[in-house]
């Protein structure tokens, strides 16, 4: 009986070592995964810049859409508040008094810095907005060429309610 159980307890060491029974390979995997998740906590500032980024890119989408439209889209006060909001449209409603709109031919927004306040409520960013665009009549045809232009400017924010969310609040044109 002993010659029998050997070689079933050699095959059983053999299949633990290589893993195929759920052995010492998968122990320790769960270890090594588990020192990683339990020593470290989250960082706020880190998803607190992405928040900022965010409304950024959806102040953005929302400033494209205004020039295009002159309107403004009932989703761009998630992105869009205070000042900069009713700077859309007033400049908007000056447009439409033109009988004139903004094509977007091209449009990119590079953030240069951003800064949070020590209370998290407030941040601003300095940012590059650069567009190719043409200005059209109420026809849609061209009143002139393409241009291209680059408009840095500095954008303060404020924090939207108790989310982890911003939006921007002023803009100002940076020389």
């Amino acid at each position: 009986m002993k010659r029998t159980i050997a070689p079933a307890c050699i095959v059983l060491a053999a299949a633990l070592a290589i893993g195929g029974c759920g052995g010492a390979a998968q122990a320790n995997h769960r270890t090594a995964s588990g020192t990683t998740n339990t020593s470290t906590t989250p960082d706020p500032t880190v998803s607190l810049e992405g928040a900022v980024r965010a409304a950024l890119r959806e102040n953005a989408k929302a400033s494209d859409f205004v020039l295009e439209h002159n309107a403004i889209p009932g989703w761009a006060s998630s992105s869009t508040a205070g000042p900069a909001l009713s700077g859309l449209r007033t400049a908007a409603a000056q447009r439409r008094k033109a009988g004139v709109r903004v094509r977007v031919l091209s449009s990119s927004v590079q953030v240069r810095s951003i800064r949070l306040e020590p209370s998290y409520l407030t941040a601003s960013a300095m940012v590059t907005e650069r567009s190719r665009v043409v200005v059209v009549n109420s026809k849609g045809h061209s009143l002139g060429k393409p241009k291209k232009l680059t408009e840095p400017a500095l954008i303060e924010l404020r924090r939207h309610g108790n989310k982890t969310a911003f939006v921007v609040w002023k803009v100002t044109a940076v020389k």
